[in-house]
């Protein structure tokens, strides 16, 4: 059984001969630790190969930002400090030098979306059949340069269509990934306006749903017509610690007739697993998009309040990822061990779930630690005894010495000279 069908299986609540080996993404920052706590450079550049972690397989470019982009330009820098429009027109102000490269935080101040015939000008960047949104631009990328981090930057690829033999052949679950309704709308016009125009210019939160509805199903029907694909992922983060960012009752005014729209463009294309990635708390969302237009859910943060046993003895079909309290990997081996068997022994006794760190690995997550999780998850994976198994530390022997841990502090110290 290789990846793909293994996981077409679980995402249907069937047996297969091992879990899937999912263990969570570290970003640059958390590397950039990792290299000071005893791993190469040969072992971050293979890093997939040395932990042993299932791949998927992308269908290739697919960029939904605007074309033409907006002319970014610098309005102050002051310390580490910058005030610029970006390529999106959003007025921002973001570290220059980021004290967690791949964490980085920015503060808005203003969006240019505020009224309707703003976004009938917004809509003239947004053709979906733009070719440089399927093929690399070189002078798209030159216009998008600024963001820090890389966060919303034209990020060029290889086109899907040249990608068309190779997806359908392929091994490991072929997946899409794309920003959603919410997400959009409130990257036009803001997260505090957004919850304002709910009420107060509901019209226009209509019309900008009802676009970018279209442009997805316009913009993917090409690929989705040509390539098997498994998993597409409707990226969100609309919760806060304890509840959504909108009522359920707006959900399902605004948003759920959309979602039934697009759910039932996937599954036309034959697509096995439709996902929303929602950060926070999930329970209100599972309470108006699942089952009827989502099929599963990551990356369900223990942080906030999400548990993925109560989720999944409520809602029998579904599929979860995630859910490893990232906090847990920053103290003792003894709790890492205590989430993770919490989270596989859900697994098992429901299916449906793979359980892997909740969201980006930090900085903060020791490197030994996460691999104690990493070796731990595959021993579970292929059956190993929650209560017994003990890995045998394979991974941390080939790791160099220790010449310094991660310190937060420190860190910002290096950005603000502070």
């Amino acid at each position: 059984m290789n990846a793909r069908e293994r996981y077409r299986r679980i995402v249907r609540g069937l047996p297969v001969d091992r879990m899937p080996h999912s263990f969570g993404g570290p970003r640059r920052s958390t590397f950039d630790a990792w290299m000071l706590q005893g791993l190469s450079q040969e072992q971050r550049d293979r890093w997939w190969d040395f932990v042993g972690e299932d791949r998927s397989t992308w269908i290739g470019m697919l960029y939904d930002g605007p074309i033409p982009p907006f002319e970014e330009r610098i309005i102050e820098e002051v310390g580490n400090k910058r005030t610029w429009i970006d390529h999106w027109g959003v007025m921002r102000i973001d570290a220059i030098d980021q004290p967690t490269d791949g964490f980085a935080t920015r503060q808005y101040l203003e969006f240019p979306v505020k009224s309707p015939d703003d976004f009938r000008r917004m809509k003239e960047r947004f053709d979906p059949h733009s070719p440089e949104r399927f093929r690399a631009s070189p002078e798209q990328a030159q216009r998008t340069e600024l963001n820090p981090d890389g966060y919303r930057r034209y990020a060029a690829g290889e086109c899907w269509e040249d990608r068309v033999e190779e997806c359908n052949a392929s091994p490991w679950p072929v997946c899409v990934g794309v920003n959603a309704l919410f997400w959009r709308c409130r990257d036009w016009v803001g997260l505090e306006n957004l919850a304002v125009m709910f009420r107060d210019q509901p019209l226009l939160v209509h019309e900008m749903m009802e676009f970018w509805t279209w442009f997805l199903m316009e913009m993917l029907e090409g690929p989705l017509s040509r390539i098997k694909v498994d998993q597409v992922m409707l990226s969100e983060d609309m919760a806060y610690k304890t509840a959504s960012m909108i009522s359920p009752r707006d959900m399902r005014e605004f948003m759920l007739p959309l979602y039934r729209r697009l759910y039932e463009f996937f599954k036309g294309k034959g697509v096995e697993c439709v996902m929303m990635d929602s950060d926070g708390h999930a329970g209100q969302v599972l309470e108006v998009f699942h089952p009827e237009a989502i099929d599963g859910l990551w990356p369900v943060e223990i942080a906030a309040n999400n548990d993925p046993a109560v989720y999944l003895a409520g809602y029998p079909c579904l599929y979860l990822g995630g859910g490893i309290d990232k906090r847990a990997l920053m103290g003792t081996r003894e709790a890492a061990r205590e989430e993770v068997v919490r989270r596989y022994a859900a697994a098992r006794e429901f299916g449906r779930y793979v359980p892997g760190v909740d969201h980006g690995v930090p900085p903060d997550v020791p490197l030994r630690n996460f691999l104690y999780m990493v070796e731990l998850l595959k021993g579970f994976a292929r059956g190993e005894a929650l209560d017994s198994y003990e890995p045998p530390g394979d991974l941390e022997a080939q790791l160099g010495p220790i010449e310094r841990m991660f310190d937060a502090r420190d860190a910002t110290r290096r950005a603000y000279g502070s």
